[in-house]
């Protein structure tokens, strides 16, 4: 299979203005999650940034230009296209979901997540359950890997976004929920980047824990 990891990115966010380009440890937010990507073992998958349309955006275009990350600019309020965009950019049939609030989502989980789909024939799979009561993964570490053919089909359908149709009717779309145990203890651990709070909390782990995402969450759950 042909895959993109796709990172949808904005500076549009209501309760963080601007948090993927904040710095955290050496390198900004959006830094942390292009290298998470890069380090999956996926064979010769790209990553391409997805951006929404929005003036304010242009920044992270700006700062894809100078790191040569490959992005996209699609619209906005429709994130589905975005991913979309990104999928049709090259002759792809799979695509990882990723988001650019989400610095420590682990490699590993990538591969893994991905992995498990590669060898299925479902069209989506993702790396745990929608419900808050059911986490297993720390907030933070979502993965979803949809089949392109999937994302088409939700646009004909009239969605705007790629997942939630999906995981309100998961039986219908032909989606695998597949958690990673071994993260059960950090489950109530929150690795995005949504809130203020949220931000300083990182800071401070990444002060004191270093790169690893277990490491990070490790230190949270103290």
């Amino acid at each position: 299979m042909d895959t993109v990891v796709s990172i949808q990115a904005r500076l549009g966010s209501t309760r963080l203005p601007g948090k993927v380009l904040l710095n955290l440890g050496e390198c900004r937010i959006l830094d942390w999650v292009v290298d998470r990507a890069s380090s999956a073992d996926i064979e010769d998958a790209d990553v391409v940034v997805a951006l929404g349309d929005e003036p304010e955006n242009e920044a992270i275009e700006e700062h894809c230009r100078r790191k040569n990350y490959e992005y996209i600019v699609g619209p906005e309020d429709n994130l589905l296209e975005r991913h979309l965009q990104v999928a049709h950019s090259g002759d792809y049939d799979t695509l990882v979901r990723l988001t650019a609030d989400c610095p420590f989502v682990p490699p590993s989980e990538i591969t893994r997540t991905y992995t498990e789909h590669d060898a299925s024939d479902v069209a989506y799979t993702r790396n745990d359950w929608p419900s808050d009561a059911d986490r297993v993964m720390p907030i933070g570490t979502a993965v979803d890997v949809f089949d392109v053919e999937l994302l088409e089909q939700l646009a004909v359908d009239g969605a705007t976004h790629p997942n939630r149709r999906p995981l309100e009717y998961p039986d219908e779309y032909d989606v695998v929920f597949a958690p990673n145990e071994e993260w059960g203890r950090y489950g109530d651990v929150h690795l995005a980047v949504d809130t203020p709070a949220d931000y300083w909390r990182l800071v401070d782990a990444v002060q004191t824990a270093a790169k690893s995402p277990r490491g990070v969450a490790e230190r949270l759950s103290q």
